[in-house]
């Protein structure tokens, strides 16, 4: 009788010991993504602004150009042609220059605190 008690007393504890790891792991889980939403919520004003200031200076490079080349449309088809290949050499290089370095970033961050041996 004795020893059956103490077999349920660990399956017990084993049942109470998975049930915290999996909260911890939850939580850990919660607070990572929690970090990473924080970090791109927090960039969002910075690139918001940084784009609508791109998108002025485009257009006062434009009506510039127009005055330049005294036509209505000659500067904006340039600028336009510039962001163009801007966006073809982006095409191009993303793999190298974009998706590899945020994937190494994400990476980084998730196991920031993790000891890794």
């Amino acid at each position: 009788m004795q020893e059956q008690s103490k077999l349920e007393e660990t399956v017990d504890s084993i049942k109470d010991y998975l049930n915290t790891r999996y909260e911890l792991a939850v939580l850990k889980g919660s607070d990572k993504v929690a970090h990473a939403g924080s970090n791109f919520i927090s960039y969002l004003p910075i690139i918001l602004f940084t784009l609508l200031t791109a998108f002025m200076l485009s257009f006062a490079l434009a009506f510039y150009l127009n005055t330049v080349f005294q036509n209505q449309y000659c500067g904006f088809l340039i600028v336009g042609g510039g962001y163009f290949v801007i966006g073809l050499i982006l095409i191009l290089v993303r793999k190298k220059l974009l998706a590899k370095p945020l994937r190494n970033k994400i990476i980084k961050e998730l196991f920031k605190n993790h000891p890794i041996n």
